[in-house]
């Protein structure tokens, strides 16, 4: 692939070493970002140039946690029996979505969510998998259509008991078959799924932590006291709490994602903080799921990612959104373009092991360009206001130095197949939860 240079650019990378550059050029050779910044010659220059018209170049967005297997509940049919708290929301809604899933549907879902990943402008997911019903081979299918959008993808089965004794072999199983497969992938960095603390037994807690040590490298990624349900259970098992239970069983390093975190205790943020784990902030699932909002103390000194659960692929919707909800309820406000820009960055480092989510010399040539026409001055000093009030869906989209979106059109993806599969297996995965 030739070199590819962008000219005529205005560049906003929130806390990447130039955070507003106007009339700027980017240089791409492979995969990766060789130039950023003003003046590049042109002279005995061989490679394409590309003149982007003044638009808008922000790095691509990192998804620190999302479950693309439920892209296909959009506007899916009310549960038979409404739920009463969180654990009968899981039973009544998600727990028979995901059961409903088979290789068509589970493929569809795949396909329709990192479609609309890229119409979003994200281009690195953190994903955490269900469908028990179709386990085996379940993360080829994932990984093989995120590489064929070119996306950076973080993958894993969330192993759970609530599907008896067998299911959750096969599942633990689909884990570690994926993490010796990928472990070596540049662009797939596999992670090794549990649920959560109250789905899964002592006995099984005790298999993952013999597994995981072979993997030093690899992290679990669970969901973490989401509901004070997790945390009571914990406890009636005998532990102070769920953190010190995985904690008990040697499953906290500083690979680990911890999910959520509403009901953690100081003294579990000092056990994360002393292993290094990343904990991931979901404010528009917890907003949803009523469960409370994580405290300003927590995100101070955890500094967590920012994901969206599931609830949407627009990070800066996921943003704005999380602003305006603790403002609604009248918590400390927190910085949420710094989760964003800041923290979901050192967390795609730490598990793809090369420079994401900047507009860096050496860093993956992912970028999301908007055609943004703003009704007032926008400069350095203000940018974060348009990217939070202002900013539409982008133009282009590009992932290692290749476009995946050209003018709002995908590039080499049949974007009509995909949304009418979606539309056909959606049907079908409905029809097959109300038989649950």
């Amino acid at each position: 692939m030739k070199p590819l240079l962008l000219h005529n650019l205005n560049i906003i990378d929130p806390f990447g070493e130039r955070e507003f550059l106007e009339h700027a050029s980017i240089l791409i050779e492979h995969e990766t970002i060789k130039f950023v910044g003003r003046g590049f010659s042109h002279v005995g220059f061989e490679g394409q140039i590309l003149d982007m018209q003044g638009k808008i170049a922000m790095p691509g967005m990192i998804n620190a946690h999302t479950h693309l297997y439920s892209t296909l509940a959009l506007g899916m049919p009310p549960p038979k029996k409404s739920p009463k708290n969180f654990v009968e929301h899981l039973e009544e809604i998600w727990w028979k979505l995901d059961r409903g899933l088979d290789k068509a549907s589970t493929t569809a879902s795949f396909e329709a969510g990192l479609m609309d990943c890229i119409k979003n402008g994200t281009t690195t997911i953190i994903d955490h998998h269900a469908s028990p019903l179709f386990v085996d081979g379940s993360l080829d299918i994932l990984a093989s259509v995120a590489e064929s959008f070119g996306v950076n993808i973080s993958l894993c089965f969330e192993s759970s008991d609530r599907n008896g004794e067998s299911n959750f072999h096969e599942e633990l199983k689909e884990n570690i078959r994926a993490i010796k497969k990928y472990s070596s992938n540049p662009h797939i960095s596999p992670r090794l799924g549990l649920h959560a603390s109250f789905t899964l037994s002592d006995k099984s807690l005790e298999m993952i932590s013999k597994q995981i040590q072979e993997f030093p490298d690899c992290g679990i990624h669970i969901h973490v006291s989401e509901d004070l349900a997790d945390e009571k259970e914990a406890q009636a098992r005998g532990y102070r709490s769920v953190i010190q239970r995985l904690e008990d069983f040697h499953l906290l390093s500083n690979q680990s994602l911890i999910i959520h975190g509403i009901f953690m205790t100081r003294e579990d943020r000092h056990i994360l903080l002393r292993h290094g784990c990343k904990l991931v902030h979901n404010p528009t699932s917890n907003a949803n799921n009523q469960v409370g909002v994580l405290e300003t103390e927590i995100i101070e000194s955890l500094n967590p990612g920012l994901g969206t659960d599931g609830m949407q692929n627009n990070l800066l919707k996921e943003a704005k959104e999380g602003t305006l909800i603790r403002a609604a309820t009248d918590s400390p406000p927190v910085d949420y373009l710094e989760l964003l820009f800041k923290n979901n960055p050192d967390i795609a480092v730490k598990l793809f092991g090369k420079l994401i989510g900047h507009i860096e010399e050496e860093a993956q040539a992912d970028l999301v360009f908007y055609d943004y026409d703003p009704r007032t001055d926008l400069n350095a000093d203000n940018f974060r206001n348009h990217l939070m009030f202002g900013l539409n869906l982008p133009s282009d989209v590009m992932t290692r130095g290749i476009f995946r979106m050209r003018h709002r059109e995908m590039v080499d993806i049949d974007e009509s197949r995909i949304r009418e599969t979606a539309r056909k297996e959606s049907k079908r995965l409905w029809t097959a939860m109300n038989s649950l």
